[in-house]
């Protein structure tokens, strides 16, 4: 795996392409991804929020208008343990496991909560393979990822769309021929 970036990221503006690329991966990777995904929550047309699911467990609600939390981001309240139970279980889990660090998504929300930022950050500068995607405009986000060392970075954009997934899938073979060496 020499020369192999260990992280890979993917910026991105819209929820829909981040879904279908994670979905894929997911998908098709599942035995060697470990970590957690970001999905809307909608009711007919109108989104309701978010939830997060940790690959292979449980699915909560991250943000919604119908709960009450302390904390909150634009017209959502958050459920911060979501982030700091089920999202960063999900990490330590998938670390433990030797499984490439699946992160869907860091943006303004991930940030509301210090424990998983701290935790994150620690995991993404370790030398676990981490495949994340980021929400444009997470400055935080943006500028750490262009100070890593070993990161390959992507915009995520319906153009782009057959190039992101040809990248993907390449980088997870790889790491996935690495693990199967091991299993």
């Amino acid at each position: 795996m020499t020369g192999l970036p260990s992280k890979l990221v993917f910026g991105f503006s819209g929820c829909a392409l981040k879904e279908r690329l994670s979905a894929r991966l997911c998908a098709s990777y599942g035995r060697w991804l470990g970590g957690f995904r970001t999905l809307e929550s909608r009711r007919g047309g109108e989104r309701e929020g978010f939830e997060l699911e940790a690959l292979g467990g449980e699915r909560v609600v991250l943000a919604s208008r119908g709960i009450v939390s302390p904390v909150s981001f634009n017209k959502y309240a958050l459920n911060l343990a979501a982030l700091e139970v089920t999202a960063l279980g999900a990490l330590e889990a998938a670390a433990a496991g030797g499984k490439v660090l699946l992160f869907d998504e860091l943006g303004p929300m991930a940030m509301k909560s210090e424990k998983f930022s701290a935790r994150a950050v620690e995991l993404l500068f370790s030398p676990a393979p981490c495949l994340v995607f980021h929400r444009r405009g997470a400055a935080v986000f943006e500028n750490a990822f262009s100070k890593m060392s070993g990161t390959l970075k992507l915009e995520l954009t319906e153009a782009g769309w057959a190039e992101a997934v040809s990248a993907a899938e390449t980088w997870l073979d790889r790491f996935a021929e690495g693990l199967r060496i091991k299993d």
